[in-house]
């Protein structure tokens, strides 16, 4: 809940990056020749692999996620998924996931994601493509005030290295801009628990059971005090 958006710098290593890039980049373009797509081929993780082991790649970096989630903002995870057991993230029956993800995203050139908000608990987008591999792409984000202009220019765009994962909440506008040249594939992950409000108040959920009395704090100074 709020407009932050906190990066997770080295979620995933260079040869994860690379493995999984190169795998979903095969994959991609069996599925521009048989649907003949340009731009943007977006699939959920368990349908474009055909190797179990590069679901379970992206399974392991999803629960590193979700682990980074619960030790660095530890309120915030008790707040938004209680007492979820996290064995799991693909298939994990107390999560609920918008549509179609777990999903790679594999933008070619001309290849976009419109404006948006998810409206789940917690967004994941990890990049992992190398910045010299496309040109122009970039994850855009509005403002609170912004987004509710029409047609205004977004506050910030970040392009991030490959293995750097954003997370956000479901309020939080963003698109993914186009690409001039190459390919850029992006793992994205937008889930709740299965009949959680993902809206939750703000100062609900910045209570640190573990203090002695009750505080309230912005997630933006949180994450401020931590040099996320």
């Amino acid at each position: 809940h709020g407009c932050s958006v906190v990066q997770v710098h080295a979620l995933a290593s260079a040869s994860e990056c690379r493995s999984l890039c190169a795998a979903a980049s095969a994959a991609a373009q069996r599925v521009r020749r048989a649907d003949r797509l340009i731009g943007l081929v977006r699939a959920p993780i368990v349908d474009l692999f055909d190797s179990q082991s590069d679901i379970d790649a992206c399974e392991a970096l999803l629960q590193r996620c979700v682990r980074f989630v619960q030790a660095q903002l530890p309120s915030l995870a008790k707040a938004l998924f209680g007492e979820v057991s996290f064995e799991t993230v693909l298939r994990n029956s107390d999560l609920v996931f918008s549509p179609g993800e777990p999903a790679l995203n594999v933008y070619t050139q001309g290849g976009c994601f419109t404006p948006h908000e998810d409206e789940q608990s917690l967004t994941c987008l990890l990049n992992l493509s190398d910045a010299g591999s496309y040109d122009g792409g970039g994850t855009a984000f509005w403002s609170s005030e912004e987004r509710l202009a029409v047609a205004t220019p977004p506050s910030v765009v970040l392009r991030t290295p490959a293995g750097t994962a954003l997370l956000f909440g479901g309020t939080v506008t963003h698109a993914g801009q186009p690409i001039r040249r190459g390919e850029r594939c992006v793992l994205v992950a937008s889930f709740s628990t299965a009949g959680h409000d993902c809206f939750v108040p703000h100062g609900e959920a910045l209570v640190d059971a573990r203090e002695p009395r009750t505080e309230e704090c912005s997630l933006d100074a949180l994450c401020a005090a931590l040099a996320l």
